[in-house]
């Protein structure tokens, strides 16, 4: 029996539900939504023209509603397509270069966090620092790949909730959550001096409107990362969609006004944020938002709606969609990520039998779609003119913005194969997976 996406059912009342008949009842309710999509997909493909008339909208609104129910994500793939999924997909170069790589650092396996394995936290930070984190550590680095610094976090029965701490290209740092939901921006030197702390009132004092609507973790360090210029922290007070975003120096020094991350943060650097369930990031140019919404429950959790283009509002029901998302590097067209692996099973190289493979789709500003790739998005060529992806070969495919292929590439770490998880194309630097172990590496 195969149960509708977000319908929760422990497996201590499957048999209560043979005994009452709710089986058959579910049985029977899948069956209808399966039919009913079957009969309404016959009637889109012979209507034509996706982008035809009102009738031709209802049309596809209770084809989504009927497959989202039946949960076949094969009709919204094809919905997402504007017909013929095969047809769009982009071939991938069928030759492949062999590139080698020379080991700088070796960061180990990924730590047991507090609810399974921790993500690594990798960020760009400026020009010339990138760094690396653990709940518990960090590590800084130039360049040319050499290390900075490297920190051990004091952390007491805390996590450091996601973003476990951030560096200043000096080494300085602070973090969060040493105490577990401790609402403090703590202040650290070069070499782990405990400096200061500030709590999140003292970062962004509450206002009227926020104590009539505050709530447990209202006032938590949502996230925070060092600016692009290297002067202070991008901070985040609140959860979900956070209360205050402030820009606050290595003093202390804090500044509420004006402040929009994705201007202050490195380009092309800071992901989606929001609620997990709402998600959104801005354009480059800062006049268009794509955002990511689903519900919490319910058969729509694997159907999440992606929305685009304030002039003419696009929606896009994509199975499955998920991070990485976001817009083509100085573009209004998009990408979206679906059926991606979590961060934290990228050694599992390729999909299990019956798992849709990981792809990645692209649309223009009007909602048409340009065509998929199998595979990840991972950065930005260096001169922003492409993309790259890792396929699902673990090889890095670089697509030009008319997305054709320019290369296929595979990276290898002393002849042996790594999974590329973040590359920083302009130092010709990457971080990969090697064994289980994370490695940073150049060449």
């Amino acid at each position: 029996m195969k149960l509708p996406k977000g319908w929760v059912f422990g497996c201590i009342l499957l048999p209560l539900l043979s005994l009452s008949g709710g089986a058959d009842e579910t049985d029977d309710y899948l069956e209808e939504q399966q039919a009913k999509a079957t009969k309404l997909l016959t009637e889109w493909r012979a209507a034509g023209s996706p982008t035809g008339g009102e009738a031709h909208k209802e049309l596809r609104e209770q084809l989504i509603e009927a497959a989202v129910r039946a949960d076949k994500a094969e009709i919204i793939d094809e919905i997402a397509a504007g017909g013929d999924v095969a047809s769009k997909e982009i071939p991938l170069p069928a030759e492949i270069t062999q590139v080698e790589t020379k080991e700088l650092f070796r960061l180990g396996v990924q730590p047991e966090g507090r609810y399974g394995r921790a993500a690594w936290v990798i960020r760009r930070m400026t020009k010339t620092r990138f760094e690396v984190w653990t709940p518990k550590r960090g590590w800084l680095f130039d360049p040319e790949g050499k290390l900075v610094n490297e920190v051990t976090v004091p952390r007491r029965d805390g996590a450091g909730r996601e973003w476990y701490g951030a560096f200043l290209p000096d080494g300085r740092w602070v973090t969060t959550d040493l105490w577990d939901f401790d609402k403090t921006l703590h202040f650290f030197s070069k070499k782990g001096k405990y400096l200061k702390d500030m709590s999140s009132t003292q970062l962004a004092p509450l206002t009227p409107e926020d104590r009539e609507s505050s709530s447990l973790g209202s006032d938590i360090i949502g996230w925070a990362r060092c600016d692009r210029d290297g002067k202070g922290w991008v901070v985040s007070i609140g959860s979900e969609w956070g209360r205050a975003v402030v820009f606050v120096t290595p003093d202390g020094k804090v500044r509420r006004k004006e402040i929009d991350p994705w201007r202050l943060c490195y380009p092309r650097d800071l992901e989606p944020k929001g609620y997990y369930i709402a998600l959104s990031i801005p354009s480059d140019d800062g006049k268009d938002t794509l955002s990511r919404n689903v519900p919490g429950h319910g058969p729509w959790v694997g159907y999440p709606g992606f929305d685009w283009n304030r002039i003419d509002p696009q929606n896009k029901i994509i199975a499955d969609g998920g991070k990485p998302f976001g817009f083509m590097p100085g573009s209004r067209d998009v990408y979206i990520g679906a059926y991606q692996p979590y961060l934290w099973a990228q050694e599992e190289t390729l999909p299990s039998p019956g798992q849709a493979s990981p792809r990645t789709w692209f649309f223009n500003p009007k909602g048409a779609c340009r065509g998929w790739v199998k595979g990840t998005y991972l950065t930005d060529s260096a001169d922003q003119k492409a993309v790259l992806l890792r396929d699902n070969a673990n090889g890095v495919t670089t697509l030009d913005l008319d997305l054709k292929p320019i290369s296929r590439e595979r990276y290898s770490i002393d002849e042996t194969p790594g999974i590329p998880v973040k590359l920083f194309t302009d130092l010709r630097l990457g971080l990969f997976l090697v064994k289980g172990e994370l490695i940073l590496a150049k060449w």
